[in-house]
């Protein structure tokens, strides 16, 4: 309630306070020792938030489980000081440079246009898996002290939702996770279909290469090590040598200012990493947006063949849903607003802020028909008008918020006719 009450910024622990009027005096400390010392485990709440969302999906109309994207995504949270658990300067993409902040690597659950966050591991770099005391002072529990990366925290996420009965289509992530074969590798040791993201240096080969150990020059050492009869190129250079009858124009989804249209490219490629006895098929994505022309490339282990250049194009435009998903969560439910430092304080927040986000997504999917439009923040000012019990103050917000979104839909009208005519 407190997350739901509190405006962006001000979600530290006194506001929160301030606004649920803990009564006898004490509040502060109440909700403090719950976030805290509670003994309440983040994980198993986290758990049922995961199994809850598919369970949702699922009971929707026109639902297919080979739709629901398991997104990989890392979000940092800015911190001042040294004591707050994992905090150290790293890449922090919130502002694009190194800054001092926490990270943490979550999994959003996707469907069509709904997104929640549903699963989450706390980055811990070597300067404390290293740091014994420091741990100790966090409350880091012995058996997170071990330094993993974060392709390992998506791996370790994965692997319990899929325990728990989470469906998931495929997996998705940025380039982070997509760059190299670690993380793709493991997914097809597991059976999921993923799509992942790539840098623009990738190395592919667009002719599948033949490995062989190169016959002995007759001095110096005997070859021992594979190589490939041919070189690899980065998708860049791929993609700036392709033809425009390669390219196929289509919408991916629909966008306030009209429909996102893509120029998509999809090719059977190979990928090595120059140890393996065997090279990798999967399959290029490459797509140019049509409003800035930024280029996307991903890899994907689907059957090329028989899988649509439209789904693969699908796949790779959902990461968008992710991001909204997380500004939805910091903007209107303090994701980052805390002020706590050990171990279950912030795996603590983050579940309440997951069982936020969660509700959220139910009510929309629950009032779809009768209100498409409606938004995070509008569902939070109406929340907050039902605490009042106030009638008169909810129906204010109700009839604030049809007028808010019969103006959106015009402007959205607009825009669409400008583009069906322009």
């Amino acid at each position: 309630m407190g997350l739901l009450k509190t405006e962006a910024g001000k979600r530290n622990l006194e506001r929160i306070n301030e606004e649920i009027d803990v009564s006898g005096g004490d509040g502060y400390q109440r909700i403090q020792q719950f976030i805290t010392d509670s003994p309440w485990s983040a994980g198993n709440l986290i758990g049922a938030i995961a199994q809850d969302t598919s369970s949702l999906y699922a009971n929707q109309p026109n639902y297919r489980g080979r739709d629901v994207g398991y997104i990989i995504d890392e979000s940092a949270h800015l911190k001042k000081g040294k004591y707050s658990v994992g905090v150290a300067r790293q890449y922090a993409g919130v502002i694009g440079k190194v800054e001092n902040c926490q990270v943490g690597v979550y999994a959003s659950l996707v469907w069509e246009s709904q997104s929640t966050l549903i699963n989450e591991r706390l980055f811990l770099p070597t300067s404390w898996t290293a740091d014994l005391k420091r741990c100790d002072q966090a409350g880091i529990p012995e058996e997170a002290r071990q330094f993993k990366t974060k392709i390992e925290l998506a791996l370790e996420m994965i692997q319990s939702d899929l325990a728990a009965g989470v469906d998931i289509g495929w997996v998705g992530g940025d380039g982070l996770y997509g760059h190299g074969l670690e993380l793709g590798v493991s997914l097809d040791n597991i059976g999921l279909n993923f799509l992942l993201d790539v840098h623009c240096d990738q190395m592919i080969y667009p002719l599948k290469p033949i490995l062989s150990v190169p016959e002995s020059a007759g001095r110096g050492r005997k070859p021992t090590k594979l190589q490939a009869d041919r070189d690899p190129t980065q998708v860049r250079w791929y993609a700036d040598h392709l033809y425009p009858f390669q390219w196929r124009t289509m919408a991916v989804r629909n966008g306030a200012k009209g429909p996102i249209t893509l120029s998509v490219h999809t090719a059977p490629v190979w990928v090595w990493d120059g140890k393996s006895e065997r090279v990798t098929e999967r399959v290029l994505v490459i797509s140019r947006n049509h409003a800035d022309n930024k280029i996307k490339y991903s890899l994907s282990n689907v059957d090329y063949r028989s899988t649509p250049i439209e789904r693969l194009a699908y796949m790779q435009a959902q990461r968008y849903w992710v991001e909204r998903a997380f500004q939805e969560a910091k903007s209107e439910l303090g994701m980052s607003d805390y002020q706590v430092r050990k171990w279950n304080a912030w795996h603590h927040h983050m579940a309440l802020v997951m069982l936020s986000l969660s509700f959220i997504v139910k009510e929309r999917l629950l009032h779809k028909t009768d209100y498409p439009l409606v938004s995070c923040r509008d569902l939070r000012l109406l929340i907050i008008a039902l605490l009042l019990n106030d009638p008169d103050a909810v129906e204010k917000r109700i009839q604030q918020m049809r007028v808010r979104h019969e103006q959106r839909r015009k402007d959205i009208e607009r825009y669409y006719k400008l583009t069906a005519t322009g």
